[in-house]
């Protein structure tokens, strides 16, 4: 692209109606703005839902600063997760402010301060909803692949402004890997989660050293494969009838319930060696694990069992958000 093309392109990224568009685009294409990686709210106290609350509006300010505007369109509870989790096994600090945003002009809202951990998750981010667009504009075919297209040439921006060029490589590699698998239209869920585990390993251990390094690659690994037997589940009856490739071969409920058990206990089992941390941040991580991530997969698996998915996009109605 020309330095005449670069600026257009960058005027059009910039500002509420260049994120209108790339929001509409990424919704179209399939991307996912909320995540299966919740906590169940009514089990949080109240200081610690304002503390998630806060991490999430602090994330939303961070990529948007740290990265570009158009970054916090792809911003979902799965990003808040990590983190957490990053958070807990590095000790870094939690200060918050209040402020006002786009989302909340009116009224301020906590939100917590820019740091280490949280400019990092910001880009990290960044990199993952990047490739997952790429991967869609690829997959995807007619409507779909239009709109996943668009979102590509909002999202280029997205990933030169995040960085982490070592980990932007990772992240494609396992992409790569795992389009390989579900082209070849081979029905191994085991063998495709897989490589998003690794993925998400990558991602949630990237810079750190020893224990911690050792203990987020676990979590990491493990709650990837959880999210790609969830993806998969809850798209299994639009996939059929979009005659789209889906890793399952049958609407299994039982035999993916007990793959996901085994899932969530591997990553509870590494959440348990995380040591001295902040108890608020592990209170959080463990309701996500031990209560907010079974009750989403139950959900899930039994709209798979009963024939019938769920109308809201990926499984998620408006009372199950966080937020």
């Amino acid at each position: 692209m020309d330095s005449a093309g670069e600026k257009r392109y960058n005027i059009l990224c910039i500002g509420r109606y260049g994120c209108r568009v790339f929001r509409a685009a990424f919704r179209a294409s399939g991307g996912d703005m909320f995540g299966y990686v919740t906590p169940l709210v009514d089990e949080l106290k109240v200081k610690e839902h304002i503390f998630y609350k806060s991490v999430y509006c602090g994330l939303c300010r961070c990529m948007g600063k740290t990265v570009c505007p158009e970054s916090t369109v792809t911003l979902s509870y799965d990003a808040v997760f990590l983190v957490l989790v990053r958070m807990a096994l590095t000790g870094c600090a939690a200060e918050f402010g209040a402020g006002r945003c786009t989302a909340s002009p009116l009224k301020k809202k906590p939100y917590l301060k820019s740091n280490a951990e949280l400019e990092y998750c910001a880009s990290a981010g960044a990199l993952l909803a990047y490739y997952s667009i790429e991967d869609n504009a690829r997959d995807s075919r007619g409507f779909p692949e239009l709109a996943a297209r668009t979102a590509l040439l909002f999202s280029r921006r997205m990933r030169k402004k995040a960085g982490l060029p070592e980990l932007s490589k990772a992240i494609s590699d396992r992409i790569s890997e795992l389009s390989e698998i579900e082209g070849s239209g081979e029905k191994d869920p085991d063998r495709a989660a897989e490589k998003s585990g690794e993925m998400t390993a990558e991602v949630f251990s990237y810079s750190l050293e020893g224990d911690a390094a050792r203990i987020a690659r676990e979590i990491g690994f493990h709650v990837g494969k959880w999210v790609y037997f969830a993806d998969a589940a809850d798209d299994y009856y639009r996939d059929l009838k979009r005659k789209a490739y889906n890793p399952l071969p049958g609407p299994d409920a039982e035999s993916l319930r007990c793959a996901m058990n085994l899932e969530l206990e591997g990553a509870a089992a590494a959440f348990e060696l995380i040591g001295d941390a902040d108890p608020g941040i592990k209170n959080i991580i463990g309701n996500i694990l031990y209560l907010g991530m079974p009750a989403r997969a139950e959900k899930i698996l039994s709209a798979l069992e009963n024939g019938t998915p769920d109308p809201h996009k990926k499984g998620q109605s408006s009372d199950d958000r966080p937020l």
